[in-house]
């Protein structure tokens, strides 16, 4: 038997697929959204589902993630289960309470100063002779942002979000590029092309207008994401030097970016500062007008990767850390992204926790904010220790919610709904938090500004909106002393990429930017190893 019959539910999508095809790969031939969080390596069982039929054997790398209960239940890891057949499959994925994704579309526009150019000025004219319209669109890792504005008035005219389908393939950079690497380099840019075109045509649509009057876009995003999109060659993120990726800006047909819709109307991409460092970047330094700062101030966008920039009284430099996708609210036990249910804010209220959760619905798992949040507090309470060891303290009612299970323990936090933090999902913050704060320590180092010197920290990206500085400060991600110079500026990138699209003068203001800022690579010092594991510890006490 050279075929099997897969069906996925809740869709009741079915797919006929060879003998040996893994369910993620099915769930790709079938049009199903199945995520892959590390990129189909067996690490973060953001993939498993339900699953029965003719099915490959538990493989051990498997059984680690899931764990004999879970398996005993029936559930697989996407990435590692195969149909052999003779049998058919049926695949079922995890249920959910449903509602949107909670996605920041905007930045603090109010912060910012948007000029309004004429668009005749630039040579812009659409095709339908009618309105002349723009659109602006975020495209990053996790989620794509679009806005419709009228070019003429800049006025905003619609906006609309989505996850970016390109998530099936992995949650972070790396993963994609080698995905792009394996061969399915076209597939994620149609992903992202059509994902941009369903968006923007919704909002046009909804204006009452057509295609044909969007005449420009401006496209932001980080460097290996611009260069899928444009089709451009990936295989130089492979290498250490990085040597030939393209960082300039573009300006292009926007059909020659897949954007076939478009067909008459023109692309800028902004320019990138480096592989890691990317026109996102660019394009929130300007909408937070960093650079015209007269004391040293910090940028930093938070997420899978964290991108941080200095205004230093020499000059801006930048650099990125491997963050990783637990601050997505990825890779840990109980995590979610931003959705109804998700826990995105503790507090200790007496002997006891308040917990709130988006939209006020019932909990369903943990997300970035939440998982920030509840490690501060037990970090606060001592129940986690500087090394991240999660311990009891005799006589302090939070530790019985301290339980192991499997060997490996868990802090409940809400036991109806089997909501929890493992010690396994604190190490994840660990890593994150660690590569941030050395990020941060080199920058300063190379600039020699102290710590105390730093006049403003300005977070940006959607997840930074929802971050509170006493969690920050609490896990030791950013020193102690810059609890009240924090400021939050949202989808910085978006605000930014609306100033290019509405005026020219802002574009050559990035392009010049882009062009001063020294990227100080990570990697490549002898000390960042160091630095990393020293700034793993969490403030507190040794037990």
């Amino acid at each position: 038997m050279s075929n099997v019959r897969v069906r996925f539910e809740p869709e009741g999508a079915e797919v006929v697929v060879e003998v040996g095809t893994s369910l993620h790969e099915a769930a790709a031939i079938a049009g199903v959204l199945l995520e892959a969080p590390c990129g189909g390596l067996a690490r973060c069982g953001g993939c498993r589902v339900l699953a029965s039929g003719g099915l490959s054997r538990v493989k051990p790398d498997e059984s680690e993630v899931l764990g004999p209960r879970a398996i005993a239940d029936g559930w697989r890891l996407a990435c590692r289960a195969r149909a052999l057949g003779p049998d058919a499959v049926r695949v079922e994925k995890p249920s959910a309470a449903g509602g949107a994704v909670r996605v920041v579309e905007h930045g603090l526009t109010g912060a910012a100063t948007i000029t309004v150019q004429p668009p005749s000025e630039r040579g812009l004219e659409c095709a339908s002779g009618s309105a002349t319209l723009g659109a602006v669109v975020d495209l990053g890792t996790t989620t794509i942002v679009a806005g419709l504005v009228d070019l003429g008035t800049g006025l905003e005219l619609g906006s609309a979000s989505s996850l970016n389908p390109q998530v099936a393939a992995g949650h972070d950079v790396l993963s994609r590029i080698s995905r792009a690497l394996d061969g399915h380099a076209e597939d994620l840019r149609r992903a992202a092309s059509g994902e941009i075109e369903r968006l923007v045509i919704s909002m046009v649509a909804a204006a009452g207008l057509e295609p044909a009057d969007v005449c420009e876009l401006v496209v932001v995003g980080n460097t290996a994401m611009v260069h899928i999109l444009l089709g451009l060659d990936v295989s130089p993120f492979a290498g250490a030097s990085y040597e030939g990726i393209s960082l300039a800006a573009r300006t292009m047909c926007a059909p020659d970016a897949g954007l076939e819709a478009f067909s008459a109307a023109r692309l800028y991409v902004p320019p990138a500062v480096s592989a890691f460092v990317g026109a996102d970047i660019t394009a929130g330094l300007v909408a937070a007008a960093v650079d015209t700062r007269t004391r040293p101030t910090l940028f930093i966008d938070l997420g899978t990767n964290g991108e941080i920039a200095l205004r230093a009284p020499g000059g801006m430099l930048a650099c990125s850390t491997a963050a990783g996708p637990a601050l997505e609210g990825m890779s840990i036990e109980c995590g979610m992204r931003a959705e109804p249910g998700a826990v995105e804010r503790v507090e200790l209220s007496g002997s006891g926790l308040v917990v709130g959760t988006v939209g006020g619905a019932p909990p369903r798992g943990i997300c970035g904010s939440g998982l920030l949040d509840l490690v501060a507090v037990l970090v606060e309470r001592g129940l986690v220790d500087r090394s991240g060891r999660m311990l009891p303290i005799a006589g302090d009612p939070l530790s019985r919610r301290l339980r192991d299970v499997d060997d490996v323990r868990r802090f409940i936090v809400d036991e109806d709904a089997g909501v929890y933090l493992s010690q396994k999902d604190v190490r994840q913050l660990q890593l994150a938090k660690g590569a941030v704060a050395a990020g941060i320590e080199v920058l300063l180092e190379s600039a020699d500004v102290a710590a105390a010197d730093v006049a403003e920290v300005v977070i940006a990206g959607g997840f930074g909106l929802h971050v509170r500085p006493k969690s920050l400060v609490a896990l030791g991600m950013v020193p102690q002393m810059w609890h009240d110079r924090i400021t939050f500026v949202g989808n910085a990138a978006w605000t930014g990429g609306l100033m290019m699209l509405l005026d020219g003068a802002r574009r050559t203001e990035a392009e010049a930017l882009a062009a001063r800022i020294l990227t100080v690579p990570l990697a490549t010092r002898a000390d960042f190893q160091d630095r990393f594991m020293r700034n793993l510890a969490f403030p507190g006490v040794e037990r």
